[in-house]
């Protein structure tokens, strides 16, 4: 085998592994009202419900209604259907590099568990469906 195919070889069989570590399974559907719902219902409404939810009052990010949480926060939509990569909600429960500490979420409280994280951007990357 030539170091080309090698390479190429390694590099599929390691997004494999990569892929298998999440806790989700990325083929399968993740539904919206049994997966995620919960998730934030459990994390996220607190703050983040209509009208007096803190979260909700500075943001305008409510997380109530599937409608509203596309809706996203006063300057636009924090979900980018199909790319979990680019979507703020991701972006800020993950606390990816560059995420300013003071707004990571759930906002001083313990970061969502990894199963949790992987189960929603599964979600996202599958099209953010209202399933």
């Amino acid at each position: 085998m030539n170091s080309r195919k090698l390479l190429a070889t390694a590099l599929v069989l390691g997004l494999g592994v990569l892929a298998g570590c999440s806790g989700e399974r990325p083929d399968k559907v993740v539904s919206f009202q049994k997966d995620v719902f919960p998730i934030l219902k459990a994390n996220c409404a607190e703050c983040h419900t209509p009208p007096n939810g803190q979260g909700y009052q500075k943001t305008g990010l409510a997380v109530d209604t599937y409608d509203h949480l596309m809706k996203g926060t006063k300057m636009g939509p924090v979900i980018i259907a199909g790319q979990s990569i680019n979507s703020n909600l991701n972006r800020l429960i993950e606390g990816r590099p560059g995420v300013d500490p003071s707004i990571q979420m759930p906002h001083g409280k313990v970061k969502l568990p990894e199963a949790h994280l992987a189960i929603i951007r599964n979600w996202v990357d599958q099209g953010a469906k209202n399933n």
